[in-house]
């Protein structure tokens, strides 16, 4: 009776083993059973459809952008905004420069009005 509760331990490893391997086996069959099954479905070969379609789709818008001047366009927008950005801050430098004098002249008037006080006669 001691002879068949003492098993072999490497009998009961190979066995074990061997269950997980099989497990593992039924495991990837059934993984492959069941994409098969998904890439037959209507839902699968439908969103491959679609798919396609979009990528036709945006080949065909990429194809157009090419094709139109767009680029063209876009630089010569950019040489506009370059020449009217310019032309503002040559006011801009015009009208600072204006803003300093009257600023500049006011100090003189009022420095000048300042000295006048000072060198009034006293009476």
């Amino acid at each position: 009776m001691t002879d068949e509760i003492k098993q072999d331990p490497e009998l009961k490893d190979e066995t074990i083993l061997d269950k997980v391997k099989e497990m593992a086996d039924k495991a990837e069959d059934f993984v492959e059973d069941t994409a098969e099954k998904v890439e037959e479905s209507s839902f699968f070969k439908k969103a491959g459809a679609i798919w396609d379609k979009i990528d036709e789709f945006v080949e065909d818008k990429l194809e157009e952008l090419e094709k139109s001047d767009i680029k063209e366009k876009l630089s010569t927008f950019a040489d506009k905004v370059e020449d009217k950005a310019e032309e503002l801050f040559d006011k801009a430098k015009v009208a600072s420069k204006n803003l300093a004098d009257k600023a500049e002249d006011a100090v003189e008037d009022l420095t000048d009005k300042i000295k006048g006080k000072d060198e009034a006669p006293k009476v």
